[in-house]
């Protein structure tokens, strides 16, 4: 299936979410994987033709080419030749446990804050937004996402769902620069809350909180969205914190 225009549009906002150093075909290759672990591209999603791709990412056709190459050597893609060609996504990409937590313990306090910090203004001021801007649709995506977050079992989609929530808050705010700030914040996120276990009471508080957003961005009370969304995104970091120093401390009386 051929990924949508909003699969594509947040594929292409993500430019700038990887790491320095690397060279352009390895910046794409970086987009497409973040892409794919966050749940933007999925299992049997159809990428655009390679000139179309190119042309979107304003690259040329070899570096994307290389780029893909990358991408089917770890498995991610699959390409066929022909009318009917094209490059498909194969499956999603799974880290461990292990390699999650290893991420998480050697991020320092103060980097995890300082993401806190970051988080907090763009949930913020996207939820305030969203509540003088957002449409119907947008509400719509919003609780789906929400009841989604709610009634999935599985810890690793649960956390797919918070990280498209926060990005559908900023795609409601109607901005594409706060949509691009949360993508890269979250493509940061991601590989740190991923490894960790959502116990019965913080899920109910997290369901809490998305409702709470949601409900504050339908009864365009931009107050009341800006004080939810950041409580959500402050809380969360504070659970981050804390296990990152569960982590340490375990790893320091292990020594």
């Amino acid at each position: 299936m051929a990924i949508s225009s909003r699969a594509l549009d947040l594929l292409l906002l993500l430019r700038g979410s990887e790491p320095e150093g690397l060279g352009r075909a390895d910046q794409v290759s970086y987009q497409i994987e973040t892409a794919i672990l966050m749940g933007i591209l999925t299992e049997g999603d159809r990428l655009p033709t390679e000139s179309v791709l190119a042309a979107e990412l304003g690259i040329s056709p070899i570096t994307l080419r290389q780029s893909l190459a990358a991408l089917r050597t770890k498995g991610l893609i699959e390409t066929s030749r022909g009318r009917s060609g094209g490059s498909v996504i194969r499956r999603q990409i799974e880290l461990t446990d292990t390699q999650l937590q290893h991420k998480l313990k050697d991020t320092s306090t103060e980097a995890l804050r300082d993401l806190g910090d970051l988080g907090a203004a763009i949930a913020s001021m996207s939820a305030r937004l969203a509540a003088s801007r957002a449409g119907p649709q947008n509400v719509e995506d919003l609780e789906n996402l929400a009841k989604r977050h709610r009634d999935t079992l599985d810890e690793r989609a649960r956390r797919r769902m918070d990280s498209r929530f926060h990005v559908s808050v900023s795609i409601a705010a109607q901005s594409s620069r706060l949509t691009s700030a949360a993508l890269q914040l979250e493509a940061e996120l991601m590989t740190l809350w991923w490894g960790l276990p959502v116990h019965s009471g913080s899920q109910n508080s997290l369901v809490k909180q998305h409702m709470a957003i949601v409900d504050a961005i339908r009864d365009r009370d931009a107050d009341a969205a800006a004080r939810a969304a950041e409580h959500h995104s402050r809380s969360e970091m504070e659970y981050l914190i804390e296990q990152h120093l569960g982590l340490t401390m375990r790893t320091e009386e292990g020594a």
